[in-house]
């Protein structure tokens, strides 16, 4: 397989993170909320299941736990 430069920035920069807070789940997510909040950008939520019927009875918006 062979290796993509952004998919390797994307990790290393998880791995950087993840040490800046000793692979503490809970510190990495507060200091992701708080960047998050700081940013004043605007945060949509989209909740799984609010979609409206059409969609969902053609399955769009299901997460699907297979490997492609």
């Amino acid at each position: 397989m062979k290796n993509d430069p952004i998919v390797d920035e994307v990790r290393n920069n998880g791995l950087a993170l993840a040490a800046r807070y000793s692979n503490d789940i809970s510190a990495i997510c507060k200091a992701l909320k708080d960047r998050e909040r700081a940013s004043g950008r605007k945060v949509v939520n989209r909740v799984l299941g609010h979609l409206p019927p059409k969609a969902q009875a053609e399955g769009v918006g299901e997460r699907s736990t297979s490997i492609a």
